[in-house]
């Protein structure tokens, strides 16, 4: 079977991808547009839109709030980063090498020897995640120099790489380092794969709901209180603007 080719840089087939927008752009179309048009039949389409998008923004504000912050919404245990998630934090495989460690952090000089040390029983999780990952790689860079596609039964599993040892340690500015000694079933040398863990950046998208809906509240808020004092003069006597109808 073929396997869902990524859409524009994404690891995400483009039918999936097009199937989200559409459900989106429904969405807004029935929910919010519905609202736009009882709104218009009321106060027109400027100010239809003013107080739609003022109502909208704010009501983001305080989702994404929740979402951030969780505000104990679901209880006092209520945890945090409820809303969409970011990447979460992974093993990213530096190098691998035949021989020495990688040089990208000056730790890696001293493998094996202090200041690195097998993982405790605590780090069982990390220990299981590296091995994964430096099998994974080393699968994918020798499929790449055989030139077999992930999708070819020929294709060299990450099975096919046992992971001798993991040693861990801490560099000096706080990121956690991995080295994982591995070999090929089918024989050939011992590859020396060097990670670190990046801590991802799970409230991402949480955070840019949240920027954007102050920024758009911001920018309404003064439209629809111009458009206000307008409508308050015609109701106090003024001259009332051209009417074109409710939508």
């Amino acid at each position: 079977m073929e396997a869902a080719k990524s859409c524009l840089g994404f690891a995400v087939d483009c039918g999936t991808i097009a199937k989200g927008v559409g459900v989106t752009v429904m969405g807004l179309i029935l929910f919010v547009g519905s609202v736009y048009l009882l709104l218009t039949a009321v106060l027109g389409r400027w100010m239809g839109f003013l107080v739609l998008m003022v109502c909208f923004s704010g009501w983001m504000v305080l989702q994404s709030s929740l979402w951030l912050f969780g505000f104990w919404s679901q209880g006092i245990e209520t945890p945090t980063n409820l809303g969409p998630k970011g990447s979460e934090p992974a093993w990213v495989v530096l190098e691998a090498t035949n021989s020495a460690a990688s040089e990208a952090y000056d730790e890696f000089g001293a493998y094996p020897n202090d200041p690195w040390s097998e993982p405790s029983a605590a780090a069982e999780g990390d220990k299981t995640a590296i091995e994964g990952q430096a099998q994974v790689f080393l699968a994918e860079q020798l499929n790449a120099q055989l030139e077999l596609a992930p999708e070819d039964p020929h294709a060299i599993q990450p099975t096919a790489f046992l992971v001798d040892d993991v040693k861990l340690t801490e560099a000096a500015d706080g990121t956690q380092l991995a080295v994982a000694r591995a070999h090929y079933t089918g024989g050939g040398p011992q590859w020396t794969v060097s990670m670190k863990l990046d801590s991802g950046s799970v409230p991402r998208y949480s955070y840019m709901f949240l920027a954007g809906s102050i920024i758009v509240f911001l920018i309404v808020l003064p439209f629809l209180d111009r458009a206000e004092k307008k409508r308050k003069d015609v109701l106090t006597g003024g001259s009332a603007p051209a009417w074109y109808g409710p939508a």
